[in-house]
């Protein structure tokens, strides 16, 4: 489970997963859909208004087209901007509509029969992405008003098509075939909208224990995790569920468990508080968990670049003070990653991290049978931030985690890790020797403990400039 479980603030609504997978539906759509009236252009072309620019149409199928490629591949990046390819996804519905109003302009101008396929489009839009009717009607508005904005502009330029508005006979027909256009925009916000009412309703009618489920914010392999209401507390809380229908045994369940014990030891202001742990009349195992609104590091890197120095180091101190915690109360996280590192909300102009995710933690003194839980043959943790003598099979540590850390350092300040860094990659020298140590291949040759990474990066002296 990564940091998603606590990114998503509340007016995000869905799963981020989900969302990027509703982008890549509706654009999945969008190539199959719209490249196939290019049939349709021909007949119009050639049969119906002998002349029109059959290669012009075509450019404009094989234009929009890229924009619905070039979406759907960026839709299926796990680190893609939810908020970014929504806009995105709006900007091109709205496209496609103007693109088709274009069409229509050498097929008949305000006449054309080419205005019902804007319906078409709005109907589509409703049909793959209900929205609340705020959210949804600047794009349905973008959509409506396509056909007569370029037609209008149309008269502005060309006195043949000014003359088209002057005649009753053409405005007859224009209205008699907007009429249609208008109803699809209207019907399309108002189902769109009824679709999310519901949904919404489902989500809030959910309840695990004393939890009311609000709206799911995350997912991982354990489970997922919801955004609910605390109804004895009067508090949102972030509720990790152990999925159901995975054939979860009673292994997954003591790992689960675990999970809930080791970062309920924690209590430190750098750390996911846990509240509660327990298991609904139905069988459902959950974690209650501090809500955070704010972004994990991977997607602020991802949106803002690498970071400068100070600030980088700066929130690598703080992500220390978690691990000297977690060390100290005898726990090894064995997950360091940014994913795993939330920028909360905290003074203004001040960052505040905290540590999430506790669910393959190693406890030093394991209890008796737990150890086996994570020696199935299979690593854990995210490969690009193991330590070397992990994937020789040594035991997890907190050098290991320190590993981690100096991994996470580097992802930082460069935007890639060490494995994936392009040749030329370079960290800022002022912070470079410090990096080097943290991803020593032996554990005994790097930084001994949190606490002296974070010493050591408070010595470096790295200042906002």
């Amino acid at each position: 489970m990564g940091a998603v479980a606590t990114v998503i603030s509340p007016n995000a609504d869905r799963d981020p997963d989900a969302l990027r997978r509703t982008v890549t539906r509706a654009m999945a759509i969008g190539l199959c859909v719209w490249p196939a009236f290019t049939l349709l252009d021909a007949w119009m072309c050639f049969v119906a208004y002998p002349g029109a620019p059959f290669g012009l149409f075509l450019a404009y199928r094989a234009g929009v087209s890229l924009i619905f490629l070039g979406l759907w591949r960026a839709s299926r990046r796990p680190t893609a901007n939810i908020r970014r390819l929504f806009y995105l996804l709006n900007v091109t519905y709205g496209l496609t509509a103007l693109v088709i109003a274009l069409m229509a302009v050498h097929l008949g101008g305000i006449r054309s029969p080419y205005m019902h396929g804007i319906s078409i489009v709005a109907l589509i839009r409703a049909a793959v992405i209900p929205g609340h009717w705020r959210r949804s009607l600047p794009t349905y508005v973008r959509i409506g008003l396509a056909f007569p904005l370029v037609m209008g502009a149309g008269a502005v330029i060309s006195p043949i098509a000014r003359a088209e508005w002057l005649t009753p006979e053409s405005l007859t027909v224009f209205a008699s075939n907007y009429v249609f256009v208008l109803a699809s925009s209207v019907l399309g916000l108002i189902s769109g909208h009824l679709v999310w009412t519901a949904q919404e309703q489902v989500y809030r009618a959910r309840r695990v224990g004393r939890y009311r489920l609000q709206a799911p914010i995350g997912r991982g392999g354990m489970g997922e995790v919801w955004l609910a209401w605390d109804q004895a507390l009067k508090r949102e809380v972030a509720l990790k569920l152990l999925r159901v229908g995975t054939g979860a045994g009673p292994e997954m369940v003591k790992r689960f468990e675990r999970e809930a014990q080791a970062a309920g030891r924690l209590t430190g202001a750098h750390v996911v508080r846990v509240f509660d742990f327990g298991a609904s009349d139905d069988g459902l195992y959950y974690i209650a968990m501090e809500y955070v609104d704010g972004v994990d590091l991977a997607l602020l890197v991802d949106r803002d670049g690498p970071l400068p120095p100070a600030r980088a180091a700066r929130l690598v101190e703080q992500a220390c003070m978690a691990l000297e915690e977690a060390h100290a109360a005898g726990i090894i996280h064995r997950d360091i990653k940014p994913n795993n590192l939330i920028l909360a909300s905290g003074e203004p102009g001040e960052d505040l991290v905290k540590l999430l995710d506790f669910g393959v933690a190693r406890l030093r003194e394991p209890a008796p049978g737990a150890e086996h839980l994570t020696r199935t043959g299979m690593l854990i943790g995210t490969p690009a931030y193991l330590a070397p003598e992990l994937w020789q099979g040594g035991d997890a540590s907190e050098r290991s985690d320190i590993y981690a850390l100096g991994v996470t350092l580097h992802f930082l300040l460069t935007g890639v890790t060490p494995r994936h860094a392009p040749q030329g990659t370079r960290v800022p020298p002022e912070l470079e020797p410090l990096v080097r140590r943290c991803l020593a291949t032996r554990p005994e040759d790097r930084m001994p403990s949190a606490r002296a990474l974070r010493e050591a990066l408070e010595a470096a002296g790295v200042r906002a400039a």
